[in-house]
């Protein structure tokens, strides 16, 4: 019965409320406006940002991925069709891959640097020294992944 009576009451006060007013156009405006302004207010609060960490991490990142990029493109024309890519196998035949598939190393280098880049901002003010970590192996990743492409185009 009191349940029946709230409801009553909640339907009454909505068409109470709805007083056919029309919103005018400066609110419209004013409301697009702050969000904006949060959302600006946001990014200039990341802490994230004012890391030397990060920008040495995404700035070396982003030149390394540069260097393999052209390296690649350089020496394309002169590599075999077939290239010893996968080293870690043990015979010959599983070692080899289409020269293609030599872009695997700069797009590992892109991938890491760009999740690294995700969760540090999402964690960096819970988790500080994680995401340290996670930036430091980021920088290695793509640190190695130069080398071994420089070592293997070094072959031919």
């Amino acid at each position: 019965m009191k349940r029946e009576k709230k409801k009553k009451e909640l339907q009454q006060e909505s068409k109470q409320l709805e007083l056919g007013i029309k919103e005018p156009f400066k609110n419209r405006f004013f409301k697009i406006k702050r969000s904006i302004d949060f959302a600006v207010l946001r990014f200039e609060v990341r802490k994230f940002l004012k890391d030397p960490l990060v920008w040495a991490t995404l700035t070396i990142g982003l030149v390394l991925i540069a260097q393999q990029i052209s390296i690649i493109l350089e020496n394309f024309s002169t590599l075999p069709v077939y290239v010893p890519i996968f080293r870690h196998f043990l015979s010959a035949e599983k070692k080899l891959a289409q020269r293609d598939y030599i872009f695997i190393f700069p797009m590992i280098s892109l991938i890491a640097l760009l999740l690294s880049m995700l969760f540090t901002s999402r964690y960096y003010n819970n988790e500080k020294k994680l995401t340290r970590l996670l930036l430091f192996s980021s920088l290695l990743a793509s640190i190695s992944q130069s080398l071994i492409l420089i070592d293997l185009v070094n072959l031919f």
